[in-house]
């Protein structure tokens, strides 16, 4: 096989610092831009959107004002970081659904539904919340 016939393997990547609340609708078409790229379908590509939204605003209001997001896109897959330098989660709020009296608190429960992956890594000096989607298994075979 030559290189003229083997998959493009092309890799995107941008960070944005210091996001705050009016910067949060470019994050979105981003993000959109990034997993339709990617080889998301266009209902996939918006669920993560409002996956990485929920991070966003998460990361703004509960760890100090801003945000540093990086999206990474790549063949069949997108990947988001969102970090802030807050205070960190507390061990007490775990990504579960709240009762429906409960106001708010749904946030990391409805990432933890909407992506592929997840992970949550926090301390006392912030915490990083990576999501990932993939595209289904023909967008990287070509079939």
């Amino acid at each position: 096989m030559t290189s003229a016939d083997q998959p493009e393997t092309r890799r995107a990547s941008a960070t944005v610092r210091g996001v705050t609340a009016p910067a949060v609708a470019e994050i979105r078409h981003r993000v959109t831009d990034a997993a339709l790229g990617a080889g998301l379908t266009a209902q996939d590509a918006e669920q993560f959107t409002i996956a990485v939204n929920e991070a966003v605003i998460n990361a703004i209001q509960h760890g100090g004002g801003s945000a540093e997001v990086t999206v990474v896109a790549g063949p069949g897959r997108v990947t988001v970081a969102v970090r802030d330098e807050g205070g960190g989660i507390p061990a007490h709020i775990t990504p579960h659904l709240p009762t429906p009296q409960t106001l708010g608190g749904r946030g990391l429960w409805l990432v933890q539904q909407l992506c592929d992956d997840v992970t949550i890594d926090t301390s006392t000096t912030g915490t990083v919340v990576t999501l990932s989607a993939t595209a289904g298994p023909d967008v990287t075979s070509g079939t």
